[in-house]
């Protein structure tokens, strides 16, 4: 599995009591809708957040290399994280939609002595005077806030769903519910629109409408916009991506590259085959060393062994085995390997290969037996490490973690060698996460579909991207 994690490239609120005001650099983020005793006028303050779509293809396409066979094991999350909540205290939901219309970041913050008008706000998109929020005449999907209130603007936003290029019927709205004790940071899962945002950038939406990235719009539900009761006053502050703090918003995008193989595809040296075998009517005694074709079952690879066989007349093929020198690679347990008779009746000083009793040809089914592989390890209690964590590492780096897995108790055996030396393989059903051991927060959650830990011959590993 893999996370990747990118970061605004513009962020800002904007406020209905301040129409022409800019936050583009302010380090919080609001979603409120605020009532004061002086003005019982209800004032609401909505975000909008983009992340760049050059940078979001990147990830799909080339880091997490998604194709048309994964379309569906991947996913997005859209994060943000509060700084104060208040007043959150009835059933309510937040709502994220796309964006709908380019907008500028602007240079602003809160309530500037000198009020910052060049960027993005409540009724303007670039800057004060300029293209205004539709606010009447909305193209189909879309809205915003209705002309001839005094609420007009407030950003424009898709709430439809449609048929996509590799995306049926996607929900364009997303919501998390809150309530007096719930979490208060926002994690969303923006999949759909993620996808649609896609195949609108490739243009592979095959007659649907277009939606533009334009960024997410955060909004509290209708029901809690414009409302004048006191009660009815939820404040939610987040951080920016101007915080100084280690709480920007993110978007995290995941994918499985879990898998999981024990086995190398080695044979054991020396390692003796058992299978059927053909009746040779010989008299000749010889021993023979030869490469076997390609496994013919099980859709093996593996290639370059080579075997010897011991014939004794009549009973012939007394032993197969591996030559040491030539173990080859790529084989697995299931793979059939067959000698046909007369590739056995080629060999030199070898005559009269039977064709009755069936089967006519030597058939060997490889074994757990046969193959070079790591043991899984079985029980509960292990020494677990990682084995290349350099502590430090650079911030574009992709690093692959590999763990010394060994039991804590070994089962008690005679060998010449130190169990304490030997690799173990965790099982299929092992997890990880990364935290932060300043805040004791998880950077990265553990996750049953995204943070699987993956194995090959060597041993256990999972790989982080130190650059998302």
């Amino acid at each position: 599995m893999a996370v990747y994690k990118l970061f605004p490239s513009q962020d800002a609120s904007i406020y209905s009591a301040y129409p022409a005001m800019n936050t583009g650099l302010d380090a919080i983020l609001d979603v409120s809708n605020l009532v004061t005793e002086i003005n019982p006028v209800a004032q609401v303050a909505r975000s909008i957040v983009q992340f760049d779509q050059g940078e979001i293809e990147d990830v799909i396409d080339n880091i997490a290399a998604v194709n048309t066979g994964d379309w569906n094991n991947w996913s997005g999350s859209f994060k943000m994280y509060v700084a104060k909540a208040t007043n959150v205290i009835l059933k309510s939901k937040v709502y994220v939609y796309p964006a709908s219309g380019s907008w500028n970041n602007g240079s602003g913050q809160y309530l500037d002595k000198l009020q910052g008008t060049n960027g993005v706000s409540w009724v303007f998109t670039d800057f004060s005077g300029s293209n205004k929020w539709i606010q009447a005449g909305w193209p189909p999907l879309l809205t915003g806030s209705f002309s001839g209130s005094n609420n007009a603007g407030g950003c424009n936003w898709y709430t439809g769903s449609g048929t996509y290029s590799n995306l049926n019927n996607g929900n364009m709205e997303r919501s998390q519910s809150y309530n007096l004790r719930s979490t208060k940071d926002l994690d969303v899962d923006v999949t759909d629109i993620l996808k649609v945002w896609y195949s609108s950038s490739k243009n592979i939406n095959a007659g649907e409408i277009e939606i533009e990235n334009n960024g997410f719009l955060v909004k509290w539900d209708k029901a809690q916009e414009f409302i004048t009761e006191s009660a009815v006053t939820p404040q939610l502050s987040f951080y920016s991506v101007d915080t100084n703090t280690i709480y920007p918003p993110a978007l995290e995008i995941k994918w499985r590259d879990f898998t999981y193989s024990t086995s190398s595809g080695d044979f054991k040296p020396g390692r003796t085959l058992t299978g059927s075998y053909p009746v040779i009517t010989s008299s000749i005694s010889c021993s023979w060393t030869a490469s076997l074709p390609e496994p013919d079952a099980n859709t093996g690879v593996g290639t370059g062994a080579k075997f010897k066989a011991t014939f004794t007349y009549p009973n012939t093929f007394k032993n197969i085995f591996v030559d040491g020198n030539n173990v080859g690679s790529g084989y697995k347990v299931g793979d059939k390997l067959t000698w046909t008779s007369t590739q056995i009746e080629a060999i030199s000083g070898i005559t009269g290969v039977d064709a009755v009793p069936s089967p006519p040809n030597s058939v060997v089914t490889l074994s757990t037996f046969d193959i070079e592989q790591l043991d899984v390890i079985n029980t509960p209690d292990i020494y677990c490490a990682l084995d290349n964590n350099a502590g430090v590492f650079y911030s574009e780096s992709i690093n692959q973690f590999r763990l010394n897995v060994r039991p804590e108790f070994p089962v008690r055996t005679f060998k010449t060698s130190s169990l304490d030396t030997k690799q173990h393989a965790l099982t299929s059903a092992s997890y990880y996460a990364i935290k932060d051991l300043d805040t004791n927060e998880f950077v990265v959650e553990f996750d049953k579909e995204f943070t699987q830990i993956s194995c090959d011959p060597t041993g256990s590993y999972f790989t982080v991207y130190m650059n998302g």
